[in-house]
């Protein structure tokens, strides 16, 4: 699962980049999607917690999407 994960993020960089996406700006919307992505995976596999830190950064990775598309 590990390897078909990394292949899929790599792909969807190498279409990013053809699509035109600045190369700093397409790595950093894939980390932030990423980030965002892997919570519920942490909080319904590893039965981590949901706590207000991670609300937190959640909100701050929103903000840091919103501003880099405008």
């Amino acid at each position: 699962m590990l390897g078909v994960a990394i292949v899929g993020l790599e792909f969807g960089y190498i279409m990013a980049y053809r699509a035109g996406w600045n190369i700093s700006v397409g790595s950093l919307v894939a980390n932030i999607i990423l980030a965002i992505v892997l919570i519920p995976v942490g909080i319904f596999f590893y039965k981590e917690g949901f706590d207000l830190n991670k609300v937190f950064g959640v909100i701050l990775c929103l903000a840091g999407l919103i501003l880099i598309n405008k």
